[in-house]
């Protein structure tokens, strides 16, 4: 066990005594603690807040009324629409290929929790491959979602299928080269490292180091809405021509269940891209060595989560207010964007930024 997985298990192990737990409980216990907390407490949450967020801002771009009745200012209108889902059944006879697919998929992607980095002391797994495993959560995802639609047996699912895995293909080239930019800079692709070279102010953010890994930045995020199926570019869901596509035969527990994993792709994604180029959960340096000196790790750690996330919902909320303004695109275009447009700005951002590095590093 590394020093941050020392650190990861002693930050959960305070919270264990802080909440009357016995001393002495396995190792195993800790990091399954952290993991419902992580869900229960920041996941969920996360996909609450921003559910109610994205209809204020669509109300506002569309100057219609948002949510207003359930609850003061309508903010108990996404617990609302979960309780309404969950009331409906559909009326037709279970698939359990269906079944099969949609709880393969959401268990393999929810896995992803455990190298999802949050701040310092919350670390679970933080190894030379944890930038890389997100990758693995998004080719899950859509991998999990072609079969779902193939198991339907319908048209709109089998052409929907197709579609997603279509773009997952096209994006994840460009995104996967914009990742290997900031390790360029960092010479290590361990959270740790990715986030403590860079600081508090913007001026220090991997995005603004050089023109390159400004590029690299636009080019991961962009080719994240393609890969996890995001809108604006989530044509392989969303055209009239296939009719709801994998999502036609949804109903229920089950549809929820497809939405919030869906959200939950597009989360992580963005706490990625803030830890890979955003200054991450790093915190003014005066402040973080106080905090340090007084022990007081766990409140460190919820500064630190707090930051993390107010950054999250800002680029969230951005491409929600770009997907608003914009007319979704077609599959064929958003698989032309990736291969035309984003790979080889991609590479050039790659071959520029490690160019850039070795001429510093020569002078």
């Amino acid at each position: 066990m590394n020093t941050l997985d020392a650190s990861a298990k002693l930050w959960t192990s305070e919270w264990c005594r802080a909440l009357g737990f016995l001393d002495g409980v396995p190792t195993w216990f800790y990091f399954f603690l952290a993991l419902v907390f992580t869900y229960c407490f920041v996941v969920i949450p996360s996909g609450s807040v921003l559910s109610y967020l994205d209809r204020k801002l669509s109300a506002d771009l569309q100057a219609r009324v948002g949510p207003n009745q359930a609850g003061p200012a309508g903010i108990l209108q996404p617990i609302a629409d979960f309780l309404k889902l969950l009331q409906k059944q559909s009326t037709e006879k279970s698939n359990w290929r269906e079944d099969v697919w949609l709880s393969i998929h959401t268990m393999a992607l929810y896995s992803t929790l455990a190298v999802m980095p949050l701040g310092t002391f919350a670390l679970m797994l933080d190894t030379e491959m944890s930038a890389f495993l997100p990758f693995w959560s998004a080719l899950v995802l859509a991998l999990g979602t072609m079969l779902l639609g193939f198991s339907q047996g319908t048209v709109p699912g089998w052409f929907g299928g197709m579609r997603i895995a279509a773009q997952t293909m096209a994006g994840s080239f460009p995104a996967l080269m914009g990742l290997l930019c900031t390790g360029v800079r960092t010479g290590s692709f361990q959270w740790s490292q990715l986030a403590t070279i860079q600081g508090f102010s913007p001026l220090s953010w991997t995005v603004f180091s050089n023109p390159f890994q400004t590029i690299a930045c636009l080019v991961f995020v962009t080719s994240g809405l393609v890969l996890s199926a995001t809108p604006p570019l989530d044509g392989g869901l969303s055209m009239s021509d296939i009719h709801g596509g994998v999502a036609s035969q949804l109903h229920g527990r089950k549809y929820s269940l497809y939405r919030f994993g869906r959200f939950y792709v597009f989360f992580l994604w963005s706490v990625i891209t803030v830890v890979l180029f955003l200054g991450a959960w790093i915190l003014p340096l005066e402040v973080s060595r106080f905090l340090s000196d007084k022990g007081a790790n766990r409140i460190l750690s919820i500064l630190e989560l707090i930051l993390l996330l107010f950054k999250t919902f800002a680029v969230m909320l951005t491409v929600i207010w770009i997907a608003r303004v914009n007319p979704r695109s077609r599959v064929d275009q958003i698989t032309s964007l990736a291969w035309k447009v984003l790979s080889p700005f991609s590479l050039i951002a790659l071959v520029g930024a490690s160019l850039w590095m070795g001429w510093r590093n020569l002078g």
